[in-house]
């Protein structure tokens, strides 16, 4: 036993005298003095050896307890020393130019994306318009063929402006005072633009929009839309299967297809669901899409006559079409994204990947 307790006294100077950090020493004392260190645990042996034996070891283990204890603590005090001289030594030059590390700066990954389709669909000729996020009950919903009473109302949950706040609109009949609404969708922008402009049209809109969801991974309160509309002679769904095409192709590239699956919106009739073939599966069914080979990408349609009447235009000589995505969407098709919430949550951590 008391060739042990020399072998551990033997070890731990040595350590001890090497160490070149207040951590290292920490390190040491932990591995002697710790719940489970080699001091803490050797007198537990000594109930196991002769009571004569035990009278020679106690004085030697207490001893090299001591011997070591003051060996780290006389460590601790000169690696201090050290340290204060080296700070003693330093000097500040204010006047010394130094280099500072620029942060190099991006794009959200949204903005980039949907600068991207803006420059896609402006070489087809379609031109960006801007609408009011805060915009009247009248301008969101009912120009575009969605009445106070229609049913269609329960597919958008709004926010309503508070205390009754109110806004004048231009209707066909008069002027009349409508409830203010944060926008559910950029379909705001469709009468406006046809009213300030004759046909043919192609329009763009690009912008946020406001619905009360319940908030998970592919829902989020605040959200950004892309929508073109073009008006003309003949405009009909074979445009709308055409833009579907090159919009899918251009982000996904060549081998995707398109399809147009019959689906209702209020604003448009027929209405369509656009669905592009698989991206993960080629379109042999997967967890992704469901089993079916396709995924939903967005919602179009032939404008409702309804619609371009309270635009100021001739049905019975002009249709026209719409057609919506969301790029928050696309951009987690894309980039394997997860959850919709990191897109807005300003998480520097993710943002820096892209």
């Amino acid at each position: 036993m008391e060739e042990k307790i020399k072998q551990i006294q033997s070890e731990y100077l040595e350590k001890t005298e090497q160490a070149k950090s207040l951590g290292e020493l920490d390190e040491i004392f932990l591995a002697l003095f710790g719940k489970n260190g080699e001091i803490t645990l050797l007198p537990k042996d000594f109930g196991s050896l002769p009571k004569d034996e035990v009278k020679a070891v106690a004085p030697v283990f207490n001893q090299v307890k001591q011997e070591l204890e003051k060996a780290i603590n006389d460590k601790r005090y000169a690696i201090r020393e050290e340290g204060y001289k080296k700070l003693e030594q330093e000097t500040l030059d204010l006047d010394k130019k130094t280099e500072i590390k620029k942060r190099q700066g991006h794009l959200h990954p949204l903005t980039q994306f949907e600068k991207r389709i803006a420059d896609l669909f402006a070489k087809l000729g379609f031109q960006q318009y801007d609408s009011p996020q805060l915009d009247t009950d009248y301008m969101t919903f009912q120009v575009l063929n969605i009445p106070e009473d229609s049913p269609a109302r329960d597919l958008q949950d709004t926010f309503y402006i508070e205390n009754g706040a109110l806004a004048y609109v231009d209707t066909p009949d008069k002027d009349t005072k409508e409830k203010l609404v944060l926008r559910s969708h950029t379909s705001n922008s469709e009468v406006r633009f046809m009213r300030e402009h004759q046909p043919p049209i192609r329009m763009m809109a690009i912008g946020r929009c406001f619905r009360y969801e319940n908030l998970d991974a592919r829902h989020e309160h605040t959200f950004d839309q892309f929508e073109i509309v073009c008006i003309d002679k003949g405009i009909n769904m074979g445009n709308l299967q055409y833009l579907s095409e090159y919009f899918l192709k251009e982000v996904f590239g060549t081998e995707i297809k398109a399809r147009l699956r019959t689906k209702y919106y209020p604003q448009v009739e027929p209405g369509a669901g656009i669905d592009g073939l698989c991206i993960f599966c080629k379109g042999k069914g997967c967890k992704v899409c469901g089993g079916v080979g396709w995924l939903e990408l967005g919602g179009a349609g032939m404008i409702h006559p309804v619609a371009l009447k309270n635009g100021g235009i001739d049905t019975e000589v002009y249709s026209g079409l719409a057609w919506g995505i969301s790029p928050e969407r696309m951009i987690m098709l894309i980039y394997g994204i997860e959850d919709i919430r990191l897109l807005r949550s300003g998480d520097l951590k993710f943002l820096e990947k892209f």
